[in-house]
């Protein structure tokens, strides 16, 4: 796989010049060591407040901004069809208005040379122009082609939610024995006897019997022939399961349980995993939608890959195997529009919440709306520092990094307590809304 450098800068020129790689992440491995994986806590962010404070231009926008960063999620998700905690993808989305239409810009390293998810995200977006092309026709047509896409591409993704046993396991989870998700039912239906009290007990047995109905779905796919239907149905009874009010006030309750036991985090851990499964189905309805409004971007959609970065040695971690930096997708495509400023998107959609040093990055770049952060660290984080840069850009990043370092820097002087991971790194039951 061909990867660009990330490091072609003349020590004079580097954006490490006033403030050392090796000290700063020496500082990244000490906050870690006090705080733990999560320096501060997941927080999800107004849009409204940051274009009070953002350094976004003026010009005019087909999308609302809010609508952007829904649409560049959505795609994002579609794209991270690798399993792992690595597989992450980040979209920009470039409006274009003569002739009118849009970009959809990816950075994930998992599609650099995957021919076969760039065939597929082209194909999603063709059905995506075939609706905007009949955006007055009401035709569930357009949503149930990409639904059959999007759950072939992420067959054996979500086989790998289910934790199913027609899923073949990755030889780096071979020695796992994780039961299947629908296991998991049994707890969930008992964490309910103990989330109401005894004036809400119709509500109780509704969370109850919508809990036993989608079990039953999910044991029964266990035993499926036609595995590509059973499995869109799966999909479509966790959509409509988690449409449910009762279902998400449930959610609500119990992921602001103050009692948390293991049991709890078990439940809501459950509850995630199923609000990603139903996220295919909700995905589809949305792209659908926002195609029907805004036809004129989706008739001529237009599709991009970044080329990563390659790793870069290091002898400083955390953890000990940890022995490269890696540039994250949300990095690689700031610096893609620093060095490309004519159109510049408001949104940089990502399958998962922004890591705490990319939600750092973006603050202080100030160009893009960090919608969310799970909060966790990982300092193995790194920024290129090219060649092309001009003595501008150069002055920009050094003072960026200075701001996180200096962030960094109160945190570790605080003595934050160890903070447990909080949740899951793509999803919130906040998030999930019917279309």
């Amino acid at each position: 796989m061909y990867r660009r450098e990330a490091r072609t800068a003349s020590s004079e020129a580097s954006i490490w010049l006033e403030l050392p790689e090796d000290t700063f992440r020496q500082h990244l491995v000490t906050l870690q060591e006090k705080s733990g994986p999560t320096p501060i806590d997941p927080q999800v962010f107004s849009i409204k407040d940051w274009l009070s404070t953002s350094s976004s231009d003026q010009r005019s926008y087909i999308l609302p901004i809010r609508v952007e960063q829904q649409l560049a999620d959505d795609f994002a998700f579609l794209a991270a069809v690798a399993e792992g905690a690595q597989s992450v993808a980040a979209v920009c989305i470039e409006e274009h208005s003569s002739p009118s239409g849009m970009t959809l810009r990816f950075a994930a390293l998992d599609i650099s040379n995957n021919e076969a998810v760039k065939t597929a995200l082209r194909s999603i977006c063709d059905v995506l122009s075939q609706v905007a092309e009949y955006a007055s026709e009401e035709s569930p047509l357009g949503v149930q082609l990409l639904f059959q896409q999007v759950v072939q591409l992420h067959f054996h993704r979500l086989l790998a939610r289910l934790r199913s046993s027609k899923w073949e396991k990755p030889k780096y989870l071979s020695k796992s024995h994780k039961k299947p998700l629908w296991k998991d039912f049994p707890n969930l239906i008992h964490r309910a006897q103990h989330t109401y009290s005894k004036k809400d007990i119709t509500t109780r047995e509704t969370v109850e019997r919508e809990l036993k109905k989608l079990a039953a779905a999910y044991e029964q796919f266990e035993t499926s022939e036609d595995e590509l239907s059973a499995l869109m149905h799966l999909v479509e009874a966790s959509f409509t399961f988690f449409s449910n009010e009762e279902i998400k006030d449930y959610a609500q309750r119990l992921q602001y349980n103050t009692k948390e036991t293991s049991q709890v985090a078990s439940a809501i851990k459950s509850l995630r995993q199923i609000q990603k499964i139903a996220s295919y189905r909700r995905i589809c309805l949305s792209l659908d939608a926002t195609a029907r409004q805004y036809p004129a971007l989706f008739k001529h959609t237009t599709i991009e890959y970044l080329v990563p970065f390659k790793e870069i040695p290091t002898s400083l971690g955390y953890h000990a195997w940890a022995a490269a930096c890696h540039v994250h997708a949300e990095v690689q495509l700031a610096v893609f529009y620093d060095l490309n400023p004519d159109c510049k998107p408001r949104c940089i959609g990502t399958s998962k919440w922004l890591c705490y040093l990319c939600f750092q990055f973006l603050s202080a770049h100030k160009r893009f709306f960090p919608s969310k952060t799970h909060g966790r660290i990982f300092d193995q984080w790194t920024i290129p520092d090219l060649e092309e840069f001009n003595i501008q850009l150069v002055i920009e990043y050094r003072c960026i990094l200075n701001q996180i370092d200096s962030v960094v820097l109160q945190q570790i002087e605080s003595e934050p307590k160890v903070r447990k991971l909080q949740r899951m790194t793509s999803c919130d039951f906040g998030d999930f809304e019917q279309i």
